[in-house]
This record gives C-alpha cells, sequence and structure tokens, in this order.
C-alpha cells in the first residue's frame, strides 16, 4: 500500500485525504492545532500533531516514517516574516533527507508569477511582488533542488461551497473588474492532484492548476454576489490587467480532465 503525507492537512488537505484512501491509498494527516486534530479525528484520519517554526519541528514526527510521498500544504502567513517560512520548509526537508522520500510535492501558488498582464505557463519566468509570494518562490527552488523528482503544484484562487473571494470583499471596492479570474475548485484541485500523484516516481516538474474558464472579474463577482444572495459588490474601474494563467502541462502531461470548466454556475 503506499503511504501519502499531507502535512498541513486543512481545507483542501482533508477531501483530498479521504478521496485518496478510497483509492487504497493509507494517508497519515497533520495538523498543528487541537481544533485542527479533532478535526483529522472525526474524518477518521491517522492524525499526528506537529507544530512548526523557524527553529524547530516539535510534535509526533514520526509522521514522516515510511512514507512514499509528502505532500506540502503550508501556504505563508502573510502577517508573518516570509524568511521564516523559508525557514520552515529548509526545515522539513533537511528533517525529512535522512528518510529517502522518494516524491514531494510543494502546493504553491499563482501568486508567483506576480500582477503584470500576459498569458502564463509553466515556462514563464515568475516575477512575485508581495513578499508572501517571494517566499513562495524561494521554497520552490528547495524543494526542486530537495530531489529531481519533486513537484511544485501551483494552485489559482481556491473556491468551494464554503470558500470564495466575496465574502471577504463584502462593502470593498474590487479592482480590476474587466480583467478576469484564474481560480481552481475543491473538485478539480483534488483531480488535478491526484492525477500528478499516478505520474511515475522519478517525473518531476512544475503544474499550474487553474481552471480553464476565465470571466471577467465583473461578471463573475456579479454572479456570485447573487448566487450567496450577497449585495451586489462596487468596483474599482480605474485599472485594467488582462493576466491569464493557463493549465496546458496538466492536460498533457497527465490523465487529468477539468470538472469545472464553467464557473458561472
Amino acid at each position: 500500500m503506499k503511504v501519502i503525507g499531507i502535512l498541513g492537512c486543512g481545507w483542501l488537505g482533508i477531501p483530498l485525504g479521504l478521496n485518496l484512501q478510497k483509492k487504497k491509498w493509507q494517508v497519515k494527516a497533520s495538523r498543528r492545532s487541537d481544533e485542527g486534530i479533532e478535526l483529522l479525528k472525526k474524518n477518521r484520519f491517522e492524525y499526528y500533531k506537529i507544530e512548526i517554526t523557524s527553529q524547530n519541528i516539535k510534535g509526533n514526527i514520526d509522521f514522516f516514517k515510511e512514507l512514499s510521498c509528502l505532500i506540502i500544504s503550508l501556504p505563508p502567513n502573510r502577517k508573518s516574516q516570509s524568511n521564516n517560512y523559508v525557514q520552515k520548509i529548509r526545515l522539513i526537508l533537511k528533517k525529512i533527507k535522512p528518510l529517502k522520500i522518494k516524491k514531494i510535492i510543494f502546493l504553491s501558488s499563482i501568486s508567483v508569477y506576480g500582477t503584470i498582464a500576459g498569458v502564463y505557463d509553466e515556462t514563464i519566468t515568475p516575477r512575485p511582488e508581495r513578499h508572501s509570494a517571494k517566499a513562495l518562490l524561494s521554497c520552490e527552488q528547495e524543494v526542486l533542488d530537495y530531489a529531481p523528482s519533486s513537484i511544485i503544484i501551483r494552485l489559482g484562487g481556491l473556491i468551494g461551497y464554503d470558500r470564495n473571494p466575496i465574502f471577504q470583499l463584502q462593502g470593498k471596492l474590487i479592482t480590476n473588474p474587466e480583467g478576469v479570474i484564474n481560480f481552481i475548485t475543491q473538485r478539480d484541485a483534488i483531480g488535478g492532484i491526484e492525477a500528478i500523484l499516478k505520474l511515475p516516481i522519478e517525473k518531476g516538474g512544475i503544474f499550474n492548476l487553474v481552471s480553464p474558464h476565465h470571466p471577467k472579474r465583473k461578471e463573475y463577482y456579479e454572479f456570485v454576489a447573487k448566487k450567496y444572495a450577497l449585495p451586489a459588490p462596487n468596483f474599482n474601474e480605474d485599472k485594467f490587467v488582462h493576466r491569464v494563467i493557463n493549465s496546458d502541462a496538466i492536460l498533457r502531461e497527465t490523465t487529468f480532465e477539468f470538472k469545472d470548466d464553467n464557473l458561472l454556475i
């Protein structure tokens, strides 16, 4: 049986882990808080409480033992110092080096591409602007240097039935209304990660995971506001940046197909 570890098993990791268990993977899941551990218990995972600081790894490090694949799902905290996040990832890689885990998958973000207009695939050189995005790009390189078989997945903005930017944008001016969205649904994020797990063990590289449907931001946010019975959003019309992230590589190199190719439903 293949053994997969999900380090930081949260909103995306829990349904991913449940799907993998149905497909006969053994899943080891970690969280850092007592509340997170209770959620893992509720979903009947093999659970481990682990907290990672820039200085050390606290908790049950048996989590890392006997893994076929480690998925690192630890997004940077925008409020914390970026160099602390990079140190955390370095510490993880140092800890697991003697264990010779064959596959590392690092969940990153399309924020590493920056905000300049253009069409972006995996061959485009990233130009991150925010400190968190710069930290992610540094960590991507750390993971790629760890082993040739390492895989980076650059996720679009994650959305689902209980998660959408519209909830945080209430009462705010939404910028760039004529630009387009670059989102990925929870279901397709899980499907894409599962497809990547099926690749040959020696296969490494970088994959974008973003829906092929890119409606205009104004169209999308007006739609979802109505869908969730929220007040109509307001927009700042001053800025226009056409930025599209495509996911051709995962479609070309795996059997993955998007299930949610229309985000206006």
